[in-house]
């Protein structure tokens, strides 16, 4: 692999009525930013918190060719552009969508989304097929 490019795995995630069509937004968002793009069949697991509506999750990976920083800010202007806000005073349990780098060149760079089903079904879910 050319030193410059990066395997990333992201986690994305959606409890909007219209769950899907904001995962499907965003994974179309995020094809276009990284190459060699692969995502796992959709699935929804239940909020963390008790609260709201199940999520609608995908993992997905790719090739990026950047620093962490950046891609991380590509994937929160995504979201931003989707419809998202981070106020942390909010109590809101509706999510339009959350992307996260959760995977850098191997490297976990969060620890509790990875073991969560959440991000662990579509993570595995891609294993196999590679």
């Amino acid at each position: 692999m050319d030193s410059d490019k990066h395997k990333v795995y992201l986690s994305i995630g959606s409890n909007h009525e219209n769950c899907s069509a904001f995962v499907q937004q965003a994974a179309e968002r995020l094809k276009s930013t990284l190459s060699d793009w692969k995502m796992c069949h959709p699935y929804k697991t239940k909020a963390i918190n008790g609260l709201g509506a199940d999520y609608l999750n995908a993992v997905a990976v790719g090739n990026w060719l950047g620093d962490k920083e950046s891609l991380n800010q590509i994937c929160k202007n995504i979201e931003l552009d989707l419809g998202r806000t981070h106020d942390r005073m909010s109590h809101s349990v509706e999510i339009e969508i959350d992307i996260d780098i959760v995977c850098f060149d191997g490297e976990v760079l969060r620890p509790v989304d990875y073991s969560r089903e959440y991000f662990s079904k579509g993570f595995n879910e891609l294993l196999k097929d590679c």
